[in-house]
């Protein structure tokens, strides 16, 4: 699995976790137990899915078939007086993470071929195609504590398992990943491009923003486009992870939990967007900058529908 999981090979990974029940039955029985908790194998077979779409149709249609064929029904909200702006100006999009389909559901609902996005880079492994439409981001895999507090203890699990198969740089490589790709991704603005960040790294629980989006801005501060750059609020509601296990999964619970607790689309609202030269003064430090951002967005979502649990 790691051979496969370092080669980005999906399919591989997927046949070596299969056979792996062969091996014993004691793993045979670990195996069985971790999947009456969460879908590894569905959610395996998922992101090979995705793979293939966004392969086969590019990362806008590719993203809007996957969640067709995914069947969960969705709906962005994007008022036409701000359409133009969204789909053809040079663009930071910003906003929470709180489901695993965050930015899938963005690439669907924005028309764009230059859509690129921040992501861990173990998601890029386990999707290669998502893999060329992002700038890869390093982050720890085994701060259990943390990642319990951002979405349960199902995310905890999730990164442990992840932690098995992703080879953490060491620190100051991480943040020269990081920083690098921070630099590509401010580039692809200046010429035009758009790119989506989550400040708060995903969860339900998004209580701190990391300084990226501010690091991001001051870039682009300091050697600005010839064009106006906006920074576009986004918001995703009436979605989880939980509600994407449930519907992933088989059995009575997981159908009860979908038919019971999570109802009604998911949605994606998509605000009026920032000119960054009104946002903040160039002397604004990126730490000034990402607290003006979150009180903005706090402020524009100040009463979101609930998020489903």
């Amino acid at each position: 699995m790691r051979r496969a999981y370092a080669e980005g090979d999906i399919a591989e990974l997927i046949n070596a976790y299969k056979r792996a029940s062969d091996v014993s039955l004691s793993l045979r029985s670990l195996l069985s137990l971790l999947e009456f908790f969460y879908p590894l194998g569905a959610f395996l077979e998922l992101a090979a899915r995705l793979d293939r779409k966004i392969a086969d149709h590019g990362f806008h249609e590719g993203c809007r078939q996957f969640l067709g064929d995914l069947k969960i029904e969705w709906a962005c909200d994007l008022p036409e007086r701000h359409r133009a702006i969204v789909e053809t100006q040079p663009v930071i999009f910003f906003g929470n993470h709180p489901s695993l389909l965050t930015p899938f559901l963005v690439a669907a609902s924005v028309d764009r071929s230059d859509l690129r996005y921040f992501m861990t880079s173990y998601v890029c492994r386990l999707i290669p195609s998502f893999e060329e439409v992002s700038y890869p981001m390093e982050v720890p895999l085994t701060r259990s504590w943390t990642e319990w507090r951002r979405g349960g203890w199902k995310r905890a699990l999730v990164y442990r398992l992840v932690s098995l198969l992703h080879d953490l740089p060491d620190t100051e490589e991480v943040k020269a990943i990081n920083r690098s790709s921070l630099a590509l991704g401010a580039s692809h603005v200046r010429i035009g491009g758009s790119v989506m960040i989550c400040p708060s790294g995903g969860g339900t629980q998004d209580r701190r923003w990391y300084p990226g989006i501010g690091s991001l801005v001051k870039s682009l501060q300091q050697a600005p486009s010839d064009r106006e750059i906006y920074l576009v609020p986004i918001r995703e509601e009436n979605c989880t992870n939980k509600r994407v296990y449930a519907h992933l999964m088989d059995g009575p619970i997981a159908r009860l939990k979908e038919s019971v607790l999570y109802r009604g689309p998911v949605r994606i609202a998509i605000a009026e967007p920032i000119p960054l030269s009104r946002l903040a003064s160039p002397s604004s430090t990126a730490e000034q900058i990402v607290e003006i951002l979150r009180a903005h967005y706090d402020a524009l979502f100040a009463k979101p529908v609930p998020a489903t649990q």
